[in-house]
């Protein structure tokens, strides 16, 4: 008979990371064997013979409510339909595996301090919904009825050890995966197309090209990145900002205040982010929180020296040949030390390929497959 598993995932037909994630997660599981059932929000989504969706209309605010009304309607569906396997992918009060893709509330507020001041980082933890979050993050991390939680870096497994009485033996670190094979006819195009690219976006192909990705640009550290650019005083340097931010003028404005609006263009949110990486020498992340950032894994998919923050995750799986980690995202200076370095790295078609091999092993299907055999085992 096949084992029942249960994923819960609130929003799961949306476009993000973590949406993508359930979906492929749902997937591995059903390649193993498994009967999967899907709880969710929203409109239903379409079943499937495999995978069956169970889905409940929530309010639309207050977001607090909202979770309340989930984490409900997942208990009492559960306890009427047995599960062999309850996978969690949001916060929920009741699982048997967690995947931790949102990292560890408690440390993103904390982090709001470097970039909002004490005050701001002090009121959010008032606000009800920040309490909600972290009322069902500490229910559910020291469950004992947990028996396993996963983490897609050893930041946020220190974070979680440093928060809540959570048994460190059920803790398991499993980093993003990337779609290496599904990158390489991209990747291996790029020097014959980067030419066009240029011209597409109308960007001047003799200049280094930085490429900043993120929705959300201050918790993305766009804010000191513009200030290291403008201290490396470096024209020939050219920074492109992606992504969406309701206070993308701000940042217009800083840039030309900085006096290096000429070196950076703000192309808002783009549909496809391989033209960028294409084109781009250097992916910058200097992220405040990041759990893993899925752009540092697909920029190095692409042959991208990666520059990033020790508050990214992601930053683990870089090395001296592939990219480097800014010491302090307080310290202007330390921002220029690791421009420079990036500076060292512009793509060729061999480092690119050394770069791109550096992260074959972190292909999705081996990380899928790692997940789901931990869960079965």
């Amino acid at each position: 008979m096949k084992q029942h598993v249960v994923l819960l995932k609130s929003r799961a037909t949306n476009l993000g990371g973590l949406e993508k994630s359930a979906s492929r997660i749902a997937t591995a599981f059903v390649e193993k064997g498994a009967r999967v059932s899907v709880l969710t929000t929203g409109p239903q989504p379409k079943n499937s013979s495999e995978v069956s969706f169970y889905a409940i209309q929530t309010i639309p605010w207050p977001s607090f409510i909202r979770m309340e009304q989930f984490d409900k309607f997942t208990r009492s569906w559960l306890k009427n339909n047995p599960a062999d396997l309850v996978f969690g992918m949001d916060r929920n009060r009741e699982q048997t595996h967690i995947r931790a893709g949102n990292g560890v509330h408690d440390a993103y507020l904390q982090s709001r301090i470097f970039t909002e001041g004490k005050l701001k980082a002090f009121s959010c933890r008032l606000n009800p919904m920040h309490r909600k979050i972290l009322e069902l993050e500490k229910n559910a991390f020291e469950n004992p009825r947990l028996k396993k939680l996963f983490t897609n870096s050893n930041m946020v497994r220190e974070q979680i050890l440093e928060r809540y009485n959570t048994d460190p033996a059920k803790i398991q670190v499993i980093h993003n995966g990337v779609e290496w094979n599904d990158m390489e006819q991209d990747f291996e195009r790029w020097p014959s197309i980067r030419e066009k690219a240029f011209e597409r976006f109308q960007l001047d192909p003799h200049l280094f090209h930085i490429l900043f990705i993120g929705n959300g640009y201050r918790r993305k550290g766009l804010n000191q990145l513009l200030l290291g650019l403008s201290r490396l005083a470096n024209p020939r340097v050219h920074l492109s900002v992606i992504g969406h931010d309701n206070q993308i003028e701000k940042y217009i404005a800083k840039a030309k205040r900085l006096q290096i609006s000429k070196q950076v263009r703000f192309f808002g949110p783009q549909p496809e982010m391989r033209p960028f990486y294409q084109l781009a020498d250097v992916l910058a992340i200097p992220s405040f929180y990041d759990p893993f950032a899925n752009v540092t894994i697909e920029a190095l998919a692409m042959g991208l020296f990666v520059i990033s923050s020790s508050f990214n995750g992601g930053s683990e799986i870089l090395t001296s040949q592939n990219g480097a980690v800014i010491e302090n995202l307080l310290d202007p200076d330390a921002i220029v030390e690791t421009l420079k370095i990036a500076l060292q790295h512009q793509k060729t078609e061999i480092n690119s390929k050394a770069i791109r091999q550096s992260v074959k092993h972190l292909d999705f299907s081996k990380q899928m497959s790692l997940l789901t055999e931990a869960c079965l085992e």
